[in-house]
């Protein structure tokens, strides 16, 4: 008769270990190496970001060297009060950008709300001159046919030079349609009436191109407070691919590393790549995203991915932590089944010769009976190692009763105890376990058959004697 019997082991016997694995998050944040690759492609993206915004801006001011000498004066102060906000900016996301992202917006719109003040009042000043300049109906038209050259040019640098459809949709064809009409007054005789029109176009042109150029800054500066979240991302993911690997108190065992994206399964790996095809689409200027889209990347989608690694360093540290508790408990049990039978230890495997899989000890008697002891983890909610189970697989070549094999079952559970093992009692598991599981060259060939060492000794033999004293025990 062959039968099986399972053994739950209490969580206690590795729940330490386990909890050890949330402490590595502590290991992997804030090193300088980590900092310093940041901060280097931070700056080179910032200098790129607003030497494209000052690029711009030298060819509109340049354009805008044909407007009336008002209207010229005008818009230098406008441009040198734009290039000062950028400066500033520019400035201060250099020194932290991270205490920038919250004042973005804020100050963006501040400078808009400026710059559109000073033009409402410049605006009232002209309209208080309007009427006397009407009375002269000469000075008028000169006046008109000026302000109608000053608001075409304007027009045709917004129209040529400034992203206006992507920050302003519609505007500039709005204001083309108010010019269109004041020109054909003037055509038509009625300069002077238009040239309230006129001034009015003007100035909206003129506040569109200050709004333009704010814009973009407060999208630059966003586009580069995004690339910024997800290069430390993506750095610590980097960073986190090799990590000192924990002991089963928790700490950490001198010289040895684990492999984390072997451990997570890939899960490492898909992450990093997952970020890195973001911080692409973040690059092209294809579809360039909105200026909201950039700031939910710092706001949400950063520290969630941030989060999401924090999850497989966890899940990776448990499942070796795992790993080590099943060898562990398989000692044990095989120290209680030789205690309690006449068995001896013949070999040990895991299944898919995988460290992350079930692991195997295999007994046997002089008269080739045959144990196999199974210690596997159950999934938890999150995918990671859950209860901690032992199967003991009788392989009997003679007849042996049910009592016989709960009875050995009975003794082996408290010879564990007696080890200190808090492991409740045997139950029925199948009446036949499956005989594969009694050829350890199929067991070994079952399951992953692409397999990384997890493990690396950087001092020399630490990891390779630390699984002879596990694997190679007998």
């Amino acid at each position: 008769m062959s039968g099986a019997k399972r053994i739950t082991v209490d969580e206690r016997a590795w729940r330490e270990a386990n909890r050890a694995a949330a402490r590595l998050n502590a290991v992997r944040r804030d090193v300088p190496q980590l900092l310093d690759a940041v901060r280097r492609e931070h700056r080179a993206e910032l200098d790129r970001a607003f030497g494209e915004v000052a690029g711009r801006q030298e060819r509109v001011e340049a354009a805008l060297g044909g407007l009336s000498e008002q209207a010229k004066e005008a818009e230098r102060r406008t441009a040198r009060r734009l290039r000062e906000h950028a400066d500033r900016m520019r400035g201060r996301m250099a020194e932290a950008v991270a205490d920038l992202r919250a004042e973005q917006a804020e100050s963006v719109r501040a400078a808009v709300a400026a710059e559109r003040a000073e033009r409402r009042a410049q605006n009232a000043e002209l309209a208080r001159g309007l009427e006397e300049l009407r009375a002269d109906r000469d000075r008028a038209a000169a006046a008109a046919r000026r302000v109608l050259d000053d608001a075409r040019l304007m027009r045709d640098v917004i129209r040529a030079e400034l992203p206006h459809e992507r920050f302003a949709p519609g505007r500039l064809d709005a204001l083309d349609r108010r010019l269109s009409t004041a020109e054909a007054n003037v055509a038509g005789g009625l300069a002077g009436e238009s040239l309230s029109l006129l001034q009015e176009t003007f100035l909206d042109l003129s506040d569109l191109r200050a709004e333009l150029v704010l814009l973009e800054q407060e999208w630059q500066a966003a586009r580069v407070a995004a690339l910024d979240a997800l290069t430390i991302a993506a750095e610590r993911v980097r960073f986190a691919a090799t990590l000192p690997a924990p002991g089963a108190a928790g700490e950490l065992l001198d010289g040895v590393t684990f492999d984390v994206d072997h451990w997570s399964e890939g899960d490492l790996s898909r992450l990093g790549a997952e970020i890195e095809a973001r911080a692409e689409a973040l690059r092209d200027t294809g579809e360039p995203p909105g200026t909201d889209e950039l700031r939910e990347v710092v706001r949400r989608e950063a520290p969630e991915l941030e989060r999401r690694l924090d999850a497989v360093v966890v899940r990776a540290s448990a499942a070796l932590l795992a790993s080590q508790a099943r060898v562990n408990v398989a000692e044990q049990v095989v120290d209680a089944v030789e205690e309690a039978t006449g068995f001896a230890w013949a070999e040990n495997t895991y299944a898919g010769d995988d460290e992350r899989a079930a692991f195997y000890s295999k007994l046997r008697h002089l008269n080739d009976n045959e144990i196999v002891i199974e210690v596997a983890h159950a999934d938890d909610d999150d995918g990671g190692p859950g209860e901690l189970s032992v199967r003991i697989l009788s392989f009997d070549r003679d007849t042996a009763s049910e009592e016989e094999l709960a009875e050995r079952a009975r003794e082996i559970a408290t010879g564990l105890r007696e080890r200190g093992l808090p492991v409740g009692d045997p139950a029925a598991d199948a009446s036949r376990p499956d005989p594969a599981l009694a050829d350890f060259d199929a067991v070994r060939a079952d399951g992953l058959t692409a397999r990384a060492d997890g493990l690396t000794d950087r001092a020399g033999g630490a990891a390779e004697a630390e699984r002879s004293r596990t694997d190679g025990r007998r």
